[in-house]
């Protein structure tokens, strides 16, 4: 629970977490689920996020930000963080002194690991990022082989797995998928006739899971399912009963009556002009031209006249509130996905904003 005096709140739902992650288990089919929380869990907040998955059996988390791994692990979190990207080889210490287990994929983070190993008198785990036609991160398929081998002969690294990311949100980039998928599928093969021993194999995230995609890996690594989000058109997969993790986002009126002017913010045509403390400053974007936001007062849905840095204002209709209100922003009424629609984003970008500048308490 925060104990910031700030009028914004954002409350988070832990049981619909939860009930999130028993979808992905289910649809998963028995391969271990690795939860991804980078960036903040997705704007949720990855310490709260990533104990509350480990009180629920996760054992694997998997991050891209260090200062966030570290943190997480100073909180008394024991699972296994995993690090997302390109490990950086003057880091590889610091990795091994907080037990953190980098992604390598070309030599001089390789020799790194090895050295930092060697240095600390202890194996360094590794895993390694295969690019398998993304284009992003990772040794190319075509030479993986050999990369892979070389980690594996080596007596001071210890493979830990070998993955891909493909993902995907329309039927063309399903189909391009398939054609990573079986690159990759040939790499594990080739890996498998050369006596090379992964651990944990994983190509696919929310994308692969929720389109129910071929799967021969034995892991899976989810984002935005966990969170009540999902990266997929409509119609790419089947529909999902995920839930979304926003209980509720207010803030309290802070001035409810109109000024002497008619002129600025409280317009001729504004019946009850109100100010209500969460604005830009906070996250919030502005509506896109066409775009009519509204938010929750009083039981009803009243629209948002302007946005600025600190506040919203609001035309609060036909009943005036009283000082210090608390108006929703986001909950069951309004939504991430309203939100979206109005300022030209998607629910993941929007949350993005608001990531880390909101105090967050989380119930169950």
């Amino acid at each position: 629970m925060s104990r910031s005096l700030r009028s914004a709140t954002l409350d988070i739902d832990l049981s619909a977490l939860r009930h999130n992650l028993q979808l992905v288990r289910d649809l998963a089919g028995g391969r271990e689920l690795i939860a991804s929380i980078k960036a903040n869990a997705y704007g949720f907040g990855a310490v709260e996020i990533g104990g509350a998955l480990v009180d629920a059996g996760v054992r694997k988390l998997w991050t891209g930000n260090f200062d966030e791994a570290v943190e997480i692990r100073q909180m008394g979190i024991d699972a296994e963080i995993l690090l997302f990207g390109g490990a950086e080889p003057q880091h590889m210490p610091a990795f091994l002194a907080y037990d953190l287990q980098p992604t390598v994929f070309e030599e001089l983070s390789i020799a790194a690991a090895e050295q930092a190993a060697e240095a600390a008198g202890k194996r360094a785990p590794v895993w390694v990022k295969v690019d398998s036609g993304l284009g992003r991160l990772g040794v190319p398929v075509a030479d993986a082989l050999p990369l892979i081998r070389r980690i594996a002969d080596s007596a001071a690294l210890d493979l830990r797995g070998v993955y891909t990311h493909l993902p995907f949100g329309t039927a063309d980039g399903k189909a391009w998928a398939l054609q990573g998928y079986a690159r990759f599928r040939q790499l594990l093969a080739d890996l498998a006739d050369a006596a090379i021993d992964v651990p944990v194999t994983q190509v696919w995230g929310s994308s692969g899971v929720l389109a129910e995609m071929p799967d021969e890996t034995n892991a899976v690594c989810v984002g935005h399912a966990l969170y009540g989000l999902t990266p997929l058109d409509a119609g790419v997969g089947p529909a999902r009963d995920f839930r979304p993790l926003i209980r509720s986002l207010s803030a309290a009126v802070v001035r409810a009556e109109a000024s002497a002017s008619s002129g600025g913010y409280a317009g001729a045509a504004v019946k009850n002009p109100a100010s209500v403390a969460i604005g830009l400053g906070d996250g919030l974007r502005k509506a896109v031209a066409g775009a009519a936001p509204e938010i929750i007062m009083n039981g009803a849905r009243v629209a948002v006249t302007a946005f600025t840095l600190e506040h919203l204002m609001i035309d609060a209709g036909g009943e005036a509130p009283a000082l210090f209100d608390r108006a929703t922003v986001i909950g069951p009424d309004i939504t991430l996905d309203d939100w979206a629609r109005w300022t030209g984003s998607t629910p993941l970008e929007f949350m993005m904003s608001l990531s880390g500048r909101i105090p967050a308490s989380y119930s169950e």
